[in-house]
């Protein structure tokens, strides 16, 4: 019997394979970090925190500036925003205020996404549609009264990483403004609760660390109410149900 399968699907089914790997490789990482930590002695555990403690105080003589720059160019061409948002509270909270640091983690963002939408929409194109191609992410070709739900859906959907959500809205060519709007609305909710965490974390308090826990967890479970929302009454416009 042929093979019926298309291109689509050969490319959604690598996709996924490989997903399954990472998770699997990332799953036996952390079970063997979880046993060698628990064979350390208690001495270990506070030379960490005195050397990690030592690292915070060297990176932040450096100044707020570099940090925060960094966060705005490195997550455009595919860093971890996680990275930033777990230490931007730890350390520069202490020095410039909780406010301040989600401030600017925000303006990181924004300017974040803007750099990923130019590079894909403009600059990069060709080679944005093949590397995309090739991790299985088709080009959807987007009508303009569906512009805003599909830019939400793209970023709420688990999976694809942050960039490569960017580069898929600008090469779907969502206009700009829509773009940023519903992207840092959406990104910058997590960042922010992450950013609390990691504060929170490193000052021994817990009780607010478990509340933006709470927080994204939440987000998380609003986010998914509202993306079913979205599919059922797209599945009810596509078929002409009031």
């Amino acid at each position: 019997m042929a093979n019926s399968d298309t291109p689509a699907d050969t490319n959604a089914a690598r996709h996924r394979r490989r997903r399954l790997l990472v998770l699997a490789a990332g799953g036996v990482f952390a079970v063997a970090a979880i046993a060698v930590a628990a064979t350390q002695p208690p001495e270990t555990w506070v030379r960490a925190k005195e050397a990690v403690g030592r690292g915070m105080d060297s990176v932040r003589a450096l100044g707020a500036g570099w940090f925060f720059t960094a966060f705005a160019l490195l997550p455009a061409v595919g860093f971890p925003v996680s990275a930033f948002a777990l230490t931007a509270g730890p350390l520069f909270a202490p020095v410039l205020g909780l406010p301040a640091v989600l401030a600017l983690a925000g303006a990181s963002m924004a300017v974040s996404m803007t750099i990923s939408y130019g590079l894909s929409r403009f600059l990069l194109r060709p080679w944005v549609e093949r590397l995309l191609a090739y991790l299985g992410y088709a080009i959807p070709t987007v009508p303009p009264g569906k512009r805003r739900m599909f830019v939400f859906l793209v970023r709420v959907t688990p999976g694809p990483p942050y960039v490569f959500q960017s580069f898929l809205l600008g090469l779907a060519k969502v206009p700009y403004p829509t773009y940023l709007a519903i992207s840092w609305l959406t990104a910058t909710a997590n960042v922010v609760l992450f950013i609390i965490f990691g504060d929170a974390l490193i000052k021994g308090k817990g009780g607010v660390a478990l509340a933006a826990v709470a927080g994204v967890v939440a987000v998380v479970f609003a986010i998914k109410a509202l993306k079913r929302r979205a599919s059922a009454n797209a599945v009810a416009d596509a078929t002409g149900d009031v």
